[in-house]
């Protein structure tokens, strides 16, 4: 046995065991959040369903609408609906509640804080495990982990001959429950490794955004964008953050990209800071879009343009990493595939714990049968240690 082969079996056997349970927990949650939208909106349509009813209202309406309904809270971020039957959604601060609002009547439907609802609870327990930030550096590591137990996996999945090469890519189903399993654990990881590694390495980089940022920018010899947002004249602060010119700020983003769709609304936390309208141009990937349009709180005036299709090499790239996530680049097709593709790492896991258990238990000790007993007794092949001519496929030893 070669010594990668070793190390990379080491590697593989004990990283398996330690990681198991978290990436069961990761892989599952994962899938079932590729449909996140309709999961929220089957489960909750009195906050995720409006009926469509004439004109929408103009933004400045609905965040009327919330403060009314929550005098005591500012708006931070508006999710603006971009179909016809989805509301609005505003948020109130990074840890407390969403109002949600009929985007036609501008009427509220109700709150959810961010810890609440069955939904909400997956995508804490998908991106940091009910643990805060350090759940999430928890979820950061055991995704570039991952990446480690895939290459070994792969170095262990080569045959050491190229006539067994087929072996290695089917399952006997006839050969029993242990051959299956091995078999299972062992073709299957040959054919869901490039999307274990796309999605460990792309989820890795959220945990460690700004370290991928700039280690792609480095790379590529290109600076980090977007750049900071533009500052502003203080301006008098008025007495409600909702009677600002905000519609008059998303008609402004798009008259400057009139091909883009707006997705979100930044309402300004500072005196000095503008109003910021988030676009997708297409043809972007990424759901929300990655174009900024900066204007000033008083006037709306256009301060500054950032449109994602003018980003350096290593933003753009970067871009590529959350729809590629999540299953967004396709249809529904595809999201199926990543519900099936996401279970990989769960079914690996308990494959090979299977595998460790079955030749821990082969390799322990047992007492001597008595010697009347043990006259004709013949030695026991176990079933994964078999080789037959039409499968020379040697199963890997124990490291």
């Amino acid at each position: 046995m070669s010594m990668v082969r070793r190390v990379s079996s080491w590697i593989h056997l004990y990283g398996g065991l330690v990681l198991g349970g978290l990436l069961i927990v990761i892989s599952v949650s994962g899938s079932a959040l590729v449909f996140e939208d309709a999961l929220k909106a089957w489960l909750r349509p009195d906050l995720h369903h409006v009926a469509p009813s004439g004109e929408r209202a103009s933004i400045d309406e609905v965040l009327g609408a919330v403060e009314e309904a929550y005098p005591d809270a500012t708006p931070w971020i508006v999710n603006l609906s971009t179909a016809s039957t989805e509301p609005t959604v505003v948020r109130l601060g990074p840890e407390a509640s969403s109002v949600y609002v009929d985007p036609h009547r501008a009427s509220v439907l109700g709150a959810q804080r961010p810890d609440e609802g069955f939904v909400n609870t997956i995508v804490s327990l998908h991106v940091e495990l009910l643990a805060g930030r350090t759940g999430g550096l928890v979820v950061g590591v055991s995704g570039l982990l991952l990446v480690l137990l895939t290459v070994t996996g792969l170095v262990l999945w080569w045959p050491r001959r190229l006539k067994a090469l087929g072996a290695a890519l089917r399952v006997a189903w006839r050969r029993g429950g242990v051959r299956v399993n091995y078999d299972l654990h062992r073709a299957g990881g040959f054919y869901t490794a490039l999307f274990l590694l796309l999605t460990a390495l792309t989820g890795s980089a959220f945990i460690f955004y700004p370290t991928t940022q700039q280690l792609l920018a480095t790379v590529t010899a290109t600076e980090p964008w977007p750049p900071p947002a533009p500052t502003v004249k203080t301006e008098r602060a008025k007495e409600r953050p909702g009677t600002g010119p905000y519609q008059a700020a998303i008609d402004a983003a798009t008259q400057t990209l009139p091909e883009a769709e707006p997705t979100f609304l930044y309402v300004p936390q500072a005196p000095d800071a503008p109003v910021t309208v988030r676009l997708r141009t297409p043809p972007e990937w990424h759901p929300n879009g990655r174009s900024f349009v900066y204007a000033r709180p008083s006037d709306a005036s256009v301060l500054r343009v950032d449109d994602a299709r003018d980003a350096p090499l290593g933003s753009q790239v970067l871009q590529a990493f959350y729809p590629l996530h999540i299953g967004a680049v396709g249809g529904v097709l595809v999201k199926w595939l990543y519900v099936i593709l996401g279970l990989a790492p769960a079914v690996l896991s308990v494959t090979g714990t299977v595998i460790w258990y079955q030749r821990w238990r082969t390799a322990a000790p047992t007492e001597t049968p008595p010697a009347a007993t043990t006259e004709n007794t013949r030695p026991v092949v176990m079933p994964e240690n078999r080789q037959s001519a039409d499968d020379p496929t040697p199963m890997p030893p124990r490291p």
